[in-house]
C-alpha cells in the first residue's frame, strides 16, 4: 500500500506529522476501524466524518484524511488535510487501480449485481486467487474501498457498480478501469432518479461503453432494454445471454427447492443452492464469464455445486413451520414480481405460502401504480397469507380489500404470521422489500418465535 506521503502527492494534500506510515487499511466509520487503518474524515447529509477522528484515533486509525484543518486533533498521528475528502478516496483508489494488470471484472444492473458477484468469485475462486469486493461495495465511496483492499498477488478482481442517480456509472468506471463487464438486468429500480427503464438501461451500458476495445462484455438479453443497446452497439466481444433470447442460452431443469439449469454449448450442467428463475440468468452470465476467464467446464460444475447464497438475497433459512426465505436486501417491481413467483412454485397442493411484503421504495411519481400492479399480481397467485409493511404496501393491498392479506402493526407481523401457520411443517415463508424498511427484525422475529429444530 501506499504511505502517507504517496497519499499526499496522488491527491495533492498537506502532511501534519509523520508521512513515512504505511497504513494496512483505510476505514470510513470510526466503529470499523482496524489498528493501522487511514481514517478518511468524510462529510455527510447527517453525520460529519471530522466529528469521529478522535474516536477513529482511539481505535488504532494510525491518522486520518480530513479537509477542515481546524477540526485536527491535538495528535502524534499524521493528518492528512486535502480539499475534498471524497475525492481523495476516489484518486487515490485510481492510483491503486494503476498498480494492477489483471482482469477486472465489473457487474451492474438493477438486480442480482451481489448475487453474481459472489457467483463469479465462487467459480473463479478455486483456479485464481481472487478479490471480490465486500458486501455491497458499489458506490463513489465503497468501490474505491473495495479497490482499496484487493492485495497485491490478486490474479483476478471482481467488483459490482450501482447508480442511483445519472452519471454514476460513468464516474465508477473511469476510477476501476474494468477489462469485462457483466449486465444482468434492467428493472423499475431508482425510478424517481431515472425517470424510465431505458435511461436505467442507459446508464448500465456505459460500463460497456467503457470497456478496451474487443473485450468481454456479457449482457442478459432476455432483457428487451439491453437487447435494443446491443443491437445499436454491435460490439465486437458482446455477447448475449439468457433463457430465450441471445447466442447463448440455458434451460432451467428446476427452480425450486434448488437451481439447476443446463447450456448446450457449451456443454454445462450447472446446480447450485440458489433458488428462482431470477438466478438462472445471473448463475448462466457468471459462468460464462469464468470460463473466459479460463475455469474449465468440470470444475465450473464443481465450483456451482457448492456455491452458498449471499445472505439476505433469497437465502433459505429452515423455520419450525417450514421455510423463510430472506430477500429482505432490496426491492422492485421486477425482483418482487420475480420472488413471489418463486414463492408461488415452491411445495404442492398441501403447501401454505405466506409473503412479508414491504414497500418498494425510490419509485417515483408511479409508486402507487407499481405497488397496486405487484399487489394484484400477488394475489393472483397461491399465496395464502398476505402481510404489507409499510404506507404503500399497504394502501395498495388495502384497496383491494382480499381476505388473505392481514393488516396488523409491524410489532405483530411475526407472531400473527406465526401464528396462523402454527402446525404446518411445509409451510414456506417469504419476506422481501426494500433496505430502507429494515425487514430483516421482521426476519429475526419470525426465527426467534418459530425456532427449527432438526
Amino acid at each position: 500500500m501506499f504511505s502517507i506521503e504517496e497519499i499526499a502527492r496522488i491527491v495533492g494534500g498537506e502532511i501534519v506529522g509523520d508521512g513515512i506510515l504505511v497504513p494496512t487499511g483505510f476505514a470510513i466509520d470510526s466503529r470499523r476501524v482496524t489498528p493501522g487503518d487511514l481514517f478518511l474524515a468524510l462529510p455527510g447529509a447527517r453525520v460529519d466524518g471530522h466529528a469521529f477522528i478522535q474516536d477513529a484515533l482511539a481505535r488504532g486509525a494510525c491518522g486520518a484524511v480530513l479537509s477542515d484543518r481546524t477540526r485536527s486533533p491535538a495528535s502524534s498521528s499524521p493528518m492528512l488535510v486535502v480539499d475534498d475528502v471524497r475525492q481523495a478516496l476516489l484518486d487515490v483508489a485510481r492510483a491503486w487501480r494503476a498498480r494492477f494488470s489483471i482482469p477486472i471484472v465489473a457487474i451492474t444492473g438493477s438486480n442480482g449485481k451481489t448475487t453474481t458477484k459472489a457467483l463469479v468469485a465462487h467459480l473463479v475462486g478455486g483456479t485464481f486467487a481472487v478479490h471480490a469486493a465486500k458486501e455491497n461495495y458499489n458506490t463513489d465511496i465503497g468501490l474505491p474501498l473495495a479497490l482499496l483492499a484487493m492485495p497485491t498477488g490478486t490474479g483476478i478482481g471482481v467488483f459490482e457498480l450501482g447508480a442511483d442517480r445519472p452519471g454514476d456509472i460513468a464516474l465508477l468506471v473511469r476510477v476501476l478501469r474494468p477489462t469485462m463487464g457483466l449486465v444482468t438486468s434492467i428493472g423499475q429500480s431508482h425510478l424517481g432518479a431515472f425517470g424510465t427503464a431505458e435511461r436505467v438501461a442507459n446508464e448500465k451500458w456505459d460500463l460497456v461503453r467503457a470497456l478496451p476495445p474487443g473485450a468481454a462484455a456479457f449482457v442478459n438479453a432476455d432483457s428487451p432494454e439491453l437487447s435494443a443497446l446491443a443491437a445499436a452497439e454491435r460490439r465486437p466481444g458482446l455477447l448475449g445471454v439468457g433463457l430465450a433470447h441471445g447466442e447463448v442460452r440455458a434451460r432451467i431443469l428446476t427452480a425450486v427447492p434448488r437451481l439447476a439449469v443446463a447450456i448446450d454449448d457449451p456443454p454445462l450442467r450447472l446446480e447450485t443452492d440458489l433458488v428462482g428463475e431470477q438466478n438462472a440468468t445471473n448463475l448462466l452470465l457468471a459462468a460464462l464469464c469464468a470460463h473466459r476467464l479460463g475455469v474449465p467446464l468440470p470444475t465450473l460444475e464443481e465450483r456451482a455445486a457448492t456455491f452458498r447464497p449471499v445472505p439476505h438475497r433469497m437465502e433459505r433459512r429452515p423455520v419450525r413451520c417450514g421455510v423463510l426465505l430472506d430477500d429482505v436486501y432490496n426491492a422492485n417491481p421486477s425482483s418482487m414480481s420475480f420472488a413471489l413467483r418463486t414463492l408461488a412454485a415452491f411445495g404442492d397442493a398441501s403447501t401454505r405460502r405466506a409473503v412479508v411484503f414491504g414497500d418498494m421504495l425510490e419509485l417515483g411519481e408511479r409508486s402507487a401504480a407499481l405497488h397496486e400492479e405487484v399487489a394484484r399480481l400477488a394475489l393472483g397467485l397461491p399465496i395464502d397469507l398476505v402481510y404489507p409493511v409499510g404506507e404503500s404496501a399497504r394502501a395498495a393491498f388495502g384497496a383491494l380489500g382480499n381476505p388473505r392479506v392481514r393488516i396488523v402493526g409491524r410489532e405483530r407481523v411475526a407472531a400473527d404470521l406465526v401464528e396462523c401457520l402454527e402446525g404446518e411443517t411445509n409451510a414456506v415463508i417469504l419476506v422481501k422489500g426494500s433496505r430502507g424498511m429494515r425487514l430483516e427484525e421482521i426476519v429475526e422475529d419470525i426465527l426467534r418465535l418459530a425456532p427449527y429444530s432438526a
